[in-house]
C-alpha cells in the first residue's frame, strides 16, 4: 500500500465534503421547508434535487473527461451490482431513513442509522472477505459511538410511531452498509467515476419519480418558483454530495470498506465545526466527547497496516 496514507487523506476530504454536503442541506431544506407540503414529501423532495444535482454534475464532469467511452462496462454483471447499490443506498435507504425521522424523531433515526459502518463491515467481512482486526473493529465501534453521541438531542414530545419508526431507521443502516459493499463488488471491473455516476442518476431519477407521486400536479414548481434561493443551495448541496460520493466509492474500493466508512465518518467533526464556524452554533461537551470518540476511532482504523 504505497499510496495509502493518500488514500485516507481522500476518504477525510470525501468526509469533509459530506459534511458541507449536509450543512447547505440543512440551509436549503430549513428554507425550504414552509412552501412544500408537510410530512414525508418535503424531505423527499429535498433528497431528489440532492440527487439529480448530483447526478447532473457527475454527467458533466464525466462527459468532458471522456469516461461514458467505457459506459458499455455497465451492462454486466458488475453494473447489476451497482445498480442493486443504488436502489439501496438511495430510494429505499433514503425512504426509510425520512419515515424513521417522521415517526421516531432524530434522536433515534440517527442513533440507528448510524449502525451503517458496522453492517458495511461486516457484509464486506462475509461477501468480500475483507480483513477486519480486532483494532479496526474497535475503531469502527467508537466512532459509531461518537456519532450517536454528537447528534443524540433529547425529544421534546412523545415520538409518533416508536417502533415502526426505529425498524425504519435499522433498515436505513442496513441499506446504506449493503450499499458499499455491493459497490464495491460491482467496481470489480468498473471505475469508481462511472459507477457513482450510475448510482446517482439511478437513485436521482428514481427518488424524483417518487416526490412527483407526492405533488399535485403544479404542487412542485409552485413550490420551485416560491423559494428558489433554497432550491439552489440544495443544488449546490447536491454537486458536493457528488464529489463526496466519488472519493467514498474509489477510497472503499483501493483500502477496504472498513477504512473508507471509518475516514468518511469524520464529516461528523466536520459537521459541528461547520455549525460553529459559519452558523455560530455553540458546541456542547456532549459534542465535543462525540466528536473525541469520532477522531480515536478513525485514528484506530487508519493506522498504517504494517502486518497487512
Amino acid at each position: 500500500m504505497v499510496r495509502y496514507p493518500m488514500w485516507v487523506m481522500l476518504g477525510i476530504m470525501s468526509g469533509l465534503l459530506w459534511g458541507c454536503n449536509n450543512y447547505l442541506y440543512g440551509v436549503g431544506a430549513s428554507a425550504a421547508g414552509v412552501g412544500l407540503a408537510v410530512g414525508i414529501g418535503f424531505p423527499l423532495a429535498c433528497t431528489a434535487v440532492n440527487d439529480m444535482s448530483a447526478a447532473i454534475f457527475l454527467l458533466a464532469v464525466n462527459g468532458l473527461r471522456g469516461t461514458f467511452r467505457a459506459i458499455r462496462t455497465v451492462v454486466s454483471r458488475s453494473g447489476f451490482f451497482l445498480c442493486a447499490a443504488a436502489l439501496l443506498g438511495g430510494p429505499i435507504g433514503q425512504l426509510s431513513y425520512c419515515l424513521g425521522i417522521l415517526w421516531a424523531g432524530p434522536t433515534y433515526a440517527l442513533a440507528l442509522s448510524a449502525l451503517y459502518p458496522v453492517v458495511g463491515c461486516l457484509l464486506a467481512r462475509l461477501l468480500l472477505h475483507q480483513q477486519v482486526t480486532l483494532r479496526m473493529g474497535i475503531g469502527i465501534v467508537l466512532a459509531v459511538a461518537g456519532g450517536v453521541i454528537t447528534g443524540a438531542v433529547p425529544a421534546d414530545r412523545a415520538p409518533l410511531l416508536l417502533l415502526p419508526g426505529m425498524a425504519c431507521a435499522l433498515l436505513a443502516a442496513l441499506c446504506w452498509g449493503g450499499e458499499i459493499v455491493l459497490a464495491v463488488r460491482g467496481m470489480a471491473d468498473i471505475e469508481p467515476d462511472l459507477a457513482i455516476t450510475l448510482r446517482e442518476c439511478i437513485s436521482g431519477m428514481v427518488l424524483l419519480g417518487i416526490t412527483l407521486a407526492f405533488f399535485s400536479d403544479d404542487a412542485l414548481l409552485n413550490a420551485l418558483s416560491a423559494a428558489p434561493l433554497s432550491f439552489m443551495t440544495l443544488a449546490a448541496a447536491g454537486a458536493v454530495a457528488g464529489a463526496s460520493y466519488f472519493l467514498w466509492y474509489a477510497v472503499n474500493r483501493a483500502i477496504g470498506c472498513a477504512r473508507g466508512m471509518a475516514t468518511n465518518a469524520t464529516y461528523i467533526i466536520w459537521g459541528v465545526l461547520l455549525q460553529w464556524g459559519i452558523a455560530g452554533a455553540e458546541i456542547s461537551g456532549q459534542m465535543v466527547v462525540g466528536c473525541g470518540l469520532v477522531f480515536l476511532g478513525v485514528l484506530l482504523v487508519s493506522l498504517y497496516p504494517h502486518s497487512e
